[in-house]
């Protein structure tokens, strides 16, 4: 009887000692809630250092790269309206979600400098962005009438083309607008291709002309290329267009890729296309890509 009450009684006190342990040991082990809790709090103070950081003039370009990749909408919007952001976070910011880095974006005043940019995704295509100097090229198509019976008239005239590529230079370096020549990757020119009207998320590209006797493969491989530069560089999560009625062979070719038609008018019709959308195309073309 005593060796039972004995047992007992030792295992009442290590039961005892296990819970003043638990209470006083810091290192005790932390039940489910606390450490959500603690997750959080560390999370917030880790996303509370990188948004000073990226508020801090001083801040390197490598740095703020690096806390890009946090993926917080107040760092998104602290490198929106930073004077040392770099051209590659601020072209991912012009499709962004948030309104509040776009419209921060919109209010830098540092110029997004991108000189000749080009954009090369696939086997024989690639976009440049377009100068002053193609202005004659690009006049020269957009005055073919094999080309411009769905476009926008224009007036022959080479000194409004340069003044007009002028001024689309501004838009450039403010974002808002690119222009590519559509070339070989030796550099023969095809063709023009356009991206504008940023909104919502969404990105808007047309001007898509290419000139007769281009290799067949230079319409699917420019959209194609288009489409990877506004989803995946500018980050915008659809597109928007618009195509000419009676332009059959361009509404076709958007039909077959996935796009939507959303609506029309007595002039043309509205497509819509979403980038997820894109995601299951492309795999149907992933033989030209590079």
């Amino acid at each position: 009887m005593l060796l039972i009450l004995g047992s007992n009684l030792a295992s009442v006190i290590g039961c005892i000692g296990a819970v003043y342990r638990l209470y006083t040991d810091p290192y005790k082990t932390k039940n489910a809630s606390e450490t959500h809790r603690e997750n959080r709090r560390e999370k917030y103070m880790s996303q509370h250092k990188a948004l000073r950081t990226a508020n801090h003039r001083d801040t390197s370009r490598v740095v703020l790269e690096d806390i890009s990749k946090v993926g917080s909408e107040a760092i998104r919007v602290a490198n929106a309206s930073g004077e040392n952001t770099s051209k590659e976070i601020l072209l991912g910011l012009i499709g962004d979600e948030s309104l509040h880095a776009v419209e921060d974006l919109k209010k830098n005043k540092v110029p997004i400098i991108l000189n000749n940019m080009e954009v090369c995704v696939c086997k024989h295509i690639k976009l440049r962005l377009a100068s002053v100097e193609d202005s004659e090229f690009i006049l020269d198509l957009r005055s073919d009438p094999a080309l411009n019976q769905h476009v926008s008239a224009v007036e022959k005239n080479l000194e409004k083309q340069i003044e007009w590529m002028l001024s689309y230079k501004e838009r450039e370096r403010n974002g808002s607008e690119f222009y590519f020549i559509i070339e070989s990757i030796e550099g023969a020119p095809y063709g023009t291709v356009r991206l504008y009207d940023f909104k919502d998320g969404s990105f808007c590209w047309g001007s898509w002309m290419i000139r007769k006797g281009s290799p067949v493969y230079a319409a699917i491989e420019s959209a194609l290329t288009i489409y990877e530069f506004g989803f995946y560089t500018l980050k915008f999560q659809r597109s928007h267009f618009d195509v000419r009625k009676g332009n059959d062979t361009v509404v076709k070719f958007h039909e077959g890729f996935g796009a939507k038609r959303t609506s029309s008018d007595t002039e043309n019709y509205y497509f819509n296309f979403e980038k997820s959308e894109y995601e299951d195309a492309k795999k149907r073309y992933k033989i030209y890509f590079a």
